[in-house]
C-alpha cells in the first residue's frame, strides 16, 4: 500500500472540520468570532494536511506537530475558560468542553501512532 488512500485519506477529509473547529475556538473561545483570526488559525492548522497531499517527506512530522499543537491549544482555552469563570452559562456546559478536550486528546493519540506505525505512511513519505 502506498499513496494517498485508505486511513491516510480518512485522516485528510476528518482533519478539515477538525482544524475548522479548533480554529473556530481558538478564534472565538466559542462566543466572538474573528473570521480573519478565524482564517489565519485555519491555515496554520490545516497547512500541514497540503504537505500530506504533496507527498513532501516531512509530511508526518508536520501533521504530528500540527495535531498536538491544536490539541494542546483548544484543550487549553475550554479548559481554562471553563475553570476562569463564575458565568452560570458556561459552568452548565463544562462537561461538554472537559469531553472537546479529551476527545481532541484522543484524536492526536490515535492519529499519532498511525503516522508512526502505519505501513502506508511509510511507503508514500518515504
Amino acid at each position: 500500500m502506498e499513496g494517498i488512500g485508505g486511513w491516510l485519506l480518512a485522516y485528510l477529509i476528518g482533519s478539515v472540520p477538525v482544524a475548522v473547529f479548533y480554529a473556530a475556538g481558538l478564534a472565538g473561545r466559542f462566543f466572538d468570532y474573528h473570521l480573519g483570526l478565524l482564517a489565519g488559525i485555519f491555515v496554520v492548522l490545516a497547512a500541514p494536511l497540503v504537505l500530506v497531499v504533496m507527498k513532501l517527506t516531512y509530511a508526518p512530522a508536520w501533521n504530528i506537530a500540527a495535531l498536538w499543537v491544536g490539541t494542546g491549544s483548544i484543550s487549553i482555552v475550554v479548559l481554562a475558560g471553563a475553570l476562569s469563570t463564575d458565568d452560570a452559562r458556561l459552568k452548565e456546559v463544562a462537561p461538554v468542553l472537559a469531553a472537546i478536550a479529551f476527545l481532541s486528546i484522543v484524536w492526536a493519540v490515535v492519529w499519532t501512532a498511525y503516522f508512526l506505525t502505519s505501513e502506508r505512511v511509510a511507503k508514500t513519505f518515504s
